[in-house]
């Protein structure tokens, strides 16, 4: 990420947190068991509150970093294209200049509770990118399905207003030039 750069499509998306860590629980939960013991440890001993402060520090800081994601993150169109394990096919523009870098990125992906997504539909992400604005194109992009971060169907139906039928048909023709059998990574596409 660089903080020079904004997304051409930003989500704007609002993410209710209990539903974004049961996707993706890995650091949240990290984050929140580091701050009972450090909690713990501070009633025990109380010359280590810092140690509880700077938790509780690192958690705000990775709330607002899933907050930014979602609101400031790129809206990406993509698809299912696997029920077991789940797995997504999203398209973006990984360029940093005017020339394109259309890429597919195929990724595993937790499966949105409450969802009745199956192969061949259609989904919206939200992604950030890595690496440096400087260069031609960026390393890489992290999208993450809207449904993960929220369960209101308006505001992700909104989001989903935002893609351009022609990135949803540059998404399907672009899949065509994904070689088969389907396997994670980023495929660059021709650029038109």
């Amino acid at each position: 990420m660089d903080d020079r750069t904004i997304a051409s499509n930003p989500g704007r998306l609002s993410v209710q947190y209990l539903r974004y860590a049961a996707h993706f629980p890995f650091w949240p939960g990290c984050f929140a068991a580091g701050l009972v013991v450090t909690i713990a440890t501070a009633v025990i001993r109380p010359g280590l509150w810092w140690i509880a402060a700077l938790t509780v520090g690192l958690n705000a800081l990775c709330w607002l970093r899933v907050r930014l994601h979602f609101r400031l993150g790129c809206v990406n169109p993509a698809k299912v294209v696997a029920a077991d394990p789940f797995t997504l096919a999203v398209l973006t523009d990984l360029t940093t200049c005017e020339d394109r870098y259309p890429v597919i990125k195929v990724l595993r992906h937790p499966t949105p509770r409450g969802s009745s997504y199956k192969v061949g539909d259609r989904c919206v992400t939200v992604a950030t990118y890595i690496g440096s604005a400087r260069a031609r194109h960026w390393e890489d992009f992290f999208p993450i399905m809207a449904d993960c971060a929220s369960a209101d169907r308006l505001e992700i139906e909104k989001v989903r207003q935002t893609i351009s039928q022609e990135d949803w048909s540059d998404l399907e023709s672009g899949l065509k030039k994904v070689p088969l059998p389907l396997k994670q990574g980023i495929y660059p596409l021709a650029a038109s």
